[in-house]
């Protein structure tokens, strides 16, 4: 390898030595003859000048001929640089562009969504506020009945409604020998806003944060948005599957005393001019919740709700005036309305009340509030009370040991007006208890019944 690269060296320098052999130049002037020795290096020298000022010729020669192509064609590259560059920038715009519009969208979409929302839930405080207002008047009762509990026992048992008639066609008689209690103890069906509780989430503020769906990140506000009106709708059906039972329930109430329906003696009372109100909804301005001719059918359930809560208000006000409640809280009930064996001439005649039997000066209580008409001893009656109710309803009490009232006076729901016991025609201390609608007289013990329906006591 060595000897080879000395033998190539050895070639090179004899082709150079060959080729760049020291020269001389002769010269000769005037008869003189010089000359001028060219050596190795500065033949290798003088040739290198020569290829580098050869080059440089050849390089401006080039430039000077292709000038004007190459500035084309370095035009040409910028041009499609800056073509390509405008593009892109083009396609961010564009795509920005259409990004802002889809966040705008959004945004409005949200904003419609969320205040269409708000405003079904003010509708729905609107109808719970109307809802509770409706039912104020047997609400009123009941607590009144609880309060007259209270203090006769002082245990503070409390009172609640029973609406259960579906089983109920027709008020059922009780035995002779069955002791009573009027405010016994009673199931029926959860309540509206149990049902709001359990069934319904009302956590409007939990949904927006997420809380309804845990930890999940997958769910959107889209879903959430969903989850809550769906919340919303099925707080409004419940409110109006519960309305329309209660209204049923009320008018089979009324039916169960069997002396009037319950659209005659609503007209009577004129029980429309007391119930009015609902929630506001605009019929101007508006497309969505409030719009008038594009009303949504949400908001055609408010308002029809808003009607039933405004008929359910009228039957609450009937019913408040009917002599529903018991005069004894508990009693036996020893002879009943009608055909009877007279205990005392031993053959059959007519009973014109409903007698319950009750220790000497139990209290007795107003069913219903009116105006004492009559207080005092009536032949066979014994001490008698006779209350008018308006609206052509009286009650009377007979057989009485003590008259806590007198004539003129106003009574009110469950006030105290007289004691148990046994004057007149009399074979031991109970009451004798008489309804009359229009001047003539009614089963007692279908109205007892009806109240029961109404209101019952919770131990």
């Amino acid at each position: 390898m060595i000897d080879t690269i000395a033998r190539l060296m050895d070639r090179a320098h004899v082709m150079v030595a060959h080729l760049y052999a020291e020269r001389q130049i002769y010269l000769r002037s005037h008869g003189h003859v010089q000359f001028i020795s060219l050596s190795p290096i500065a033949q290798i020298g003088m040739a290198a000048i020569a290829v580098g000022f050869l080059s440089w010729v050849a390089f401006t020669s080039v430039n000077v001929v292709f000038k004007e192509q190459i500035i084309a064609s370095k035009d040409r590259r910028f041009v499609k640089v800056q073509a390509a560059y405008e593009e892109r920038i083009a396609q961010m715009q564009a795509s920005y562009d259409d990004l802002n519009g889809q966040l705008i969208l959004a945004q409005e979409r949200f904003i419609a969504t969320t205040q269409e929302l708000e405003a079904k839930h003010d509708q729905i405080a609107d109808v719970l506020s109307h809802r509770e207002a409706a039912v104020q008047t047997l609400t009123n009762l009941r607590t009144r009945i609880a309060e007259t509990q209270h203090r006769r026992s002082g245990n503070g048992r409390s009172n609640k409604v029973m609406m259960s008639l579906a089983e109920a066609p027709g008020a059922p008689r009780v035995s002779r020998s069955e002791t009573v209690t009027t405010l016994g103890t009673a199931d029926r069906g959860s309540s509206l806003f149990d049902v709001l509780a359990d069934e319904t989430p009302l956590m409007f503020g939990g949904l927006l944060r997420g809380s309804v769906f845990g930890d999940r990140s997958d769910v959107d506000l889209d879903t959430r948005l969903s989850s809550l009106n769906q919340a919303q709708q099925s707080l409004i059906n419940a409110m109006e599957e519960t309305t329309d039972k209660e209204i049923r329930e009320l008018e089979q109430v009324i039916a169960l005393t069997g002396v009037t329906s319950p659209e005659e003696f609503m007209e009577r009372v004129d029980a429309g001019d007391h119930a009015s109100g609902g929630p506001y909804i605009d019929l101007v301005g508006s497309d969505g919740l409030a719009g008038g001719g594009t009303a949504t059918s949400f908001n055609r359930q408010v308002r029809r709700i808003a009607q039933n809560l405004d008929h359910l208000a009228a039957l609450n006000f009937t019913v408040g005036l009917l002599p529903l409640a018991s005069p004894l809280e508990t009693y036996r009930a020893t002879s009943s309305f009608g055909p009877r064996m007279d205990p005392f001439k031993g053959r059959m005649a007519f009973h014109s009340g409903h007698d319950m039997g009750a220790p000497y000066n139990t209290p007795v209580y107003a069913p219903a509030p009116g105006v004492v008409t009559y207080a005092d001893w009536r032949g066979p009656y014994g001490r008698m009370i006779e209350v008018d109710h308006g609206n052509g309803f009286r009650t009377r009490y007979a057989h009485l040991n003590k008259i806590n009232v007198s004539v003129g006076e106003e009574v009110s729901f469950q006030d105290l007006i007289g004691k148990v016991g046994s004057s007149g025609r009399s074979s031991g201390p109970h009451l004798h208890y008489e309804v009359w609608f229009d001047d003539q007289i009614r089963d007692p013990s279908k109205f007892i019944e009806a109240g029961r329906y109404v209101f019952t006591h919770e131990g």
